[in-house]
């Protein structure tokens, strides 16, 4: 190793011990309660029984729905569609997978409603992973027919492409669904099923628990053991443009494509909008957004959340920006970073807690604000790896005479415009709507948003909670915007 590199080096371990504080001082305050967390085993079967089947269940979804795009030629309208489904909250989906049954007639335990708004959720996240590596198999595909291997014997060709794709994008739904809180606080907890991150937070506010801090840590390092696996085989799907479809488009496809995409929207959205719009005694058309509005604890929360969700977008763009000329600290950071947004945020949130309830920071919203930054970094930095072409660009500005500094303010800075552009507009819907870290770390007058929607649910205020759900939605539908090209 080159001395020029130990000083980076030698930076770079000692930013990786200070974030990893928050996840020693949960181990630290865990190991005297594993006793606690080993009664909780069946909750822990639980989490990891529903996230898997959940990971499954999204995951075969959306490869039938890659396939059917790809055979039917689905366009960026169609695909939009689909898309709108995985941009609305999921604790949102939540709700609206519960007003949705109420409007059937029907009533799902527990699971079940859980399993359902988890796929359809995240099975438009399994579509946008899985497409491009479907893509990539088509030349194969052709080759296969070519020399007569057909129906049945043509898994035995693609499926081992494709095995390293299905792991990745399963990684990651299993990662995303054993960490969620919002639906199962939504769906589980008023027919008593919990998964880790419910009980975590349950045993946290546990008036009667002697010590709630240390029975939830030990919950969240259980947890943290559930996502190991994962987490140590997880490898970020590659996402790349796609070569050409089918010559011939399906017609057929492409509806069953469409379909499913509406049928997804209603069962998210329908119940939503009869709950927001319509006085559940008359059938009148009465909003009840003003009154949604009008409550304190929304306004506030709303207030809240518009501040932290843009101090935290704008902040983690601007480290992502600053670093973006030096490629190896900008990408250690992110490998760092990546960790926060994998892993679930109750582990985030109860480390946080245990190391800064001794200072100023706890119990105010600039804990909250410390807890969106390191959990939203990644996408920033992810958002700003623009590759080659700025790389170019700038270097051909330096053979021109420019130093590196002016390079990149006149030259690379510039074409990152758009990244940045599209990274705020996924950042900052996300962070709006965010409810794990907040459900731990809020303090009475530093309520969000997300927050304010689970109280007026809790107490029975179905209509102003939808109205503020709907509200989130459509903020949350402004990625769409951003996309250029196929994702």
């Amino acid at each position: 190793m080159s001395r020029s590199r130990l000083p980076g080096l030698v930076a770079l371990v000692a930013l990786a011990g200070v974030l990893a504080l928050p996840f020693l001082a949960l181990l630290s305050r865990a190991l005297g309660h594993l006793a606690e967390a080993g009664e909780a085993w069946d909750v822990a079967l639980n989490s990891l029984f529903l996230s898997t089947l959940g990971a499954l269940l999204a995951l075969g979804l959306g490869l039938a729905l890659g396939w059917a795009a790809l055979l039917g030629g689905v366009g960026r309208s169609l695909e939009g569609l689909l898309l709108l489904g995985y941009f609305i909250p999921p604790f949102v989906t939540g709700m609206g997978v519960l007003f949705s049954m109420e409007l059937l007639g029907l009533r799902l335990p527990g699971a079940l409603a859980i399993l359902l708004a988890w796929t359809l959720h995240y099975t438009p996240l399994a579509y946008v992973l899985l497409k491009p590596a479907l893509g990539n198999l088509l030349p194969s595909l052709r080759a296969a027919r070519v020399h007569g291997v057909l129906g049945g014997r043509r898994v035995r060709v693609l499926f081992p492409p494709l095995l390293p794709a299905l792991l990745a994008v399963g990684g990651a739904l299993y990662l995303a669904l054993l960490g969620n809180f919002g639906v199962p606080a939504v769906l589980g907890l008023p027919d008593r099923v919990y998964v880790l991150p419910t009980l975590a937070y349950a045993r946290l506010t546990s008036p009667v628990s002697p010590d709630p801090l240390g029975e939830a840590s030990a919950l969240g390092l259980l947890l943290g053991l559930l996502a190991l696996p994962a987490l140590l085989l997880h490898r970020p799907p590659q996402v790349e443009a796609l070569g050409e479809g089918f010559p011939t488009p399906r017609p057929l496809s492409r509806l069953l494509f469409g379909a499913y995409a509406l049928l997804a929207l209603l069962l998210s959205g329908a119940g939503l909008l009869k709950e927001a719009l319509f006085n559940p005694y008359t059938g009148a058309l009465k909003p009840a957004f003003s009154e949604a509005l009008a409550m304190p604890l929304v306004r506030q929360g709303l207030l809240h959340s518009f501040l932290l969700a843009m101090a935290a977008s704008l902040a983690t763009l601007l480290l992502a920006l600053l670093l973006r000329p030096f490629p190896g600290a900008f990408r250690a950071l992110r490998g760092l970073f990546d960790l926060y947004y994998l892993l679930p945020g109750t582990l985030l949130g109860l480390g946080l807690i245990l190391l800064l309830a001794p200072t100023p920071l706890y119990a105010t919203v600039w804990i909250l604000l410390l807890a969106y930054l390191l959990n939203f970094a990644s996408l920033a930095f992810r958002a700003l790896e623009a590759g080659a072409r700025v790389e170019a660009q700038v270097a051909a500005a330096r053979v021109h005479g420019l130093s590196l500094f002016r390079a990149w303010l006149r030259v690379g800075f510039p074409l990152l415009r758009p990244q940045a552009l599209g990274g705020f507009l996924v950042i900052f819907p996300l962070a709006l709507s965010e409810i794990t870290l907040s459900a731990l770390l809020y303090a009475p007058g530093a309520e969000t948003i997300g927050v304010a929607v689970l109280g007026a649910l809790n107490g029975g205020l179905y209509r102003e909670a939808a109205a503020i759900g709907l509200l989130l939605a459509l903020v949350s539908a402004l990625p769409l915007l951003a996309r250029r090209g196929p994702w």
